[in-house]
C-alpha cells in the first residue's frame, strides 16, 4: 500500500466502530486532536469524507464501509503474522480482551473473574461492551469480540459455545404489598403493574416471559421501564408494581429491600448463560485462557 501503514488502518477501523473521534481516541490510548489529524489524513489518501455528522451522530461513508471490510482482512492476516503460535504468558501478557455481555451477567461474572485476574494476570485488560445482538456474529468473525456471554434460546450454529452458569426467573414484590402475601396466581401476577429493565434490545427474561403469557393468551400491560436494573428493587420495595428477575440476583435484592420471592406462576424455561466466540478464536492461547478463567468465574456462582 502506497503511503499507508497498519496504524492508520487501525485508526480507520477504531473511526468507523466507535463512530466518535474521542471514543476512538480513547480506544487506541492516543490523544483526540493526533487521531484528528490521522482523520484528516485518511480523508486526503482516499479523497472521501469517510465520517460525516448527522443529527444523530457520526455515521461512516458508503466508501468507508466499503475499506471496512478490506482493512479487517489485512489486519487479520498481519496480526496473525506476527503472533508467536504459543507466546501467551497471562501473567506477563498486556493483552486487552473484549466481551460483550448483559447487565446481570456482567454482575454475576465480573467480580469474581477481575479478582482472580488482579491477582494473576494484573496487565491483562477485560473491556465489557454492551450487547449488540443485530452485530454480533459480524463482531466476533472480524475480532471486535472475543467473547459474546449471552442467554440466546436459539444459538447460532456456526459459533463455537461453552456453557457457564444456570439460573431461575422469580418475581419480586414489597413485604408490605396491598394484595400479595406469600405466593401468586396468574390473576395476581397480571393484575399488578410491572417494572422491567429497558437493557439492549428486548431481554431474553422479558422474551420468555411474554411467550409464556402468550400461550395463556394474556399479556402484562404497558410495562415501567428503567435503565439500570439495580433501581428496581428500591421501585418495587416503594410500590404495588411486581418485578422478574434470575433468582442469583433477586435473593440479595429481597434481603436488603425488605421483598417477598416469589415463584412465577408460569412455565418458563431455565436460563442457561453461555460464552460463545468464533471459530478464527479456538486454538488461540490467550482466547483459551480467557475461556478457562470464565469458566472458573462461573464456578464460584454455585
Amino acid at each position: 500500500m502506497d503511503n499507508m501503514d497498519f496504524r492508520l488502518l487501525r485508526a480507520l477501523l477504531a473511526l468507523i466502530t466507535e463512530r466518535s473521534v474521542t471514543r476512538a481516541a480513547n480506544l487506541l490510548a492516543v490523544g483526540q486532536p493526533a487521531l484528528s489529524q490521522t482523520l484528516g489524513k485518511l480523508r486526503k489518501h482516499f479523497n472521501d469524507p469517510l465520517l460525516v455528522r448527522t443529527r444523530g451522530g457520526m455515521v461512516p461513508t458508503d466508501r468507508a464501509r466499503e475499506l471496512e471490510q478490506s482493512a479487517r482482512a489485512i489486519l487479520a492476516e498481519y496480526d496473525r503474522m506476527i503472533s508467536p503460535a504459543d507466546g501467551f504468558d497471562p501473567a506477563t501478557s498486556r493483552r486487552r480482551f473484549v466481551v460483550s455481555i448483559p447487565e446481570y451477567a456482567e454482575h454475576m461474572l465480573m467480580p469474581p473473574l477481575l479478582e482472580r485476574l488482579r491477582r494473576e494476570s494484573p496487565d491483562i485488560r477485560i473491556e465489557v461492551r454492551p450487547p449488540q445482538p443485530a452485530r454480533a456474529i459480524e463482531q466476533l468473525e472480524a475480532g471486535d469480540l472475543d467473547l459474546r456471554i449471552a442467554w440466546l434460546l436459539a444459538p447460532t450454529p456456526t459459533l463455537r459455545s461453552m456453557p457457564l452458569f444456570q439460573d431461575q426467573v422469580v418475581c419480586l414484590a414489597s413485604r408490605a404489598h396491598p394484595t400479595i402475601q406469600g405466593s401468586l396466581t396468574v390473576d395476581d401476577f397480571l393484575g399488578c403493574p410491572h417494572v422491567r429493565p429497558l437493557g439492549t434490545g428486548r431481554p431474553t427474561t422479558a422474551v420468555v416471559l411474554d411467550e409464556a403469557l402468550s400461550r395463556e393468551r394474556r399479556k402484562i400491560d404497558r410495562p415501567f421501564l428503567v435503565e439500570n436494573f439495580l433501581t428496581i428493587p428500591a421501585i418495587v420495595a416503594r410500590t404495588d408494581m411486581l418485578a422478574t428477575l434470575p433468582r442469583m440476583l433477586a435473593r440479595p435484592f429481597a434481603t436488603q429491600y425488605e421483598l417477598q420471592l416469589l415463584e412465577v406462576p408460569l412455565r418458563l424455561p431455565r436460563i442457561r448463560y453461555a460464552a460463545y466466540w468464533h471459530e478464527r478464536s479456538q486454538k488461540d492461547p490467550g482466547s483459551r485462557w480467557l475461556r478457562t478463567m470464565l469458566q472458573q468465574a462461573a464456578r464460584t456462582l454455585s
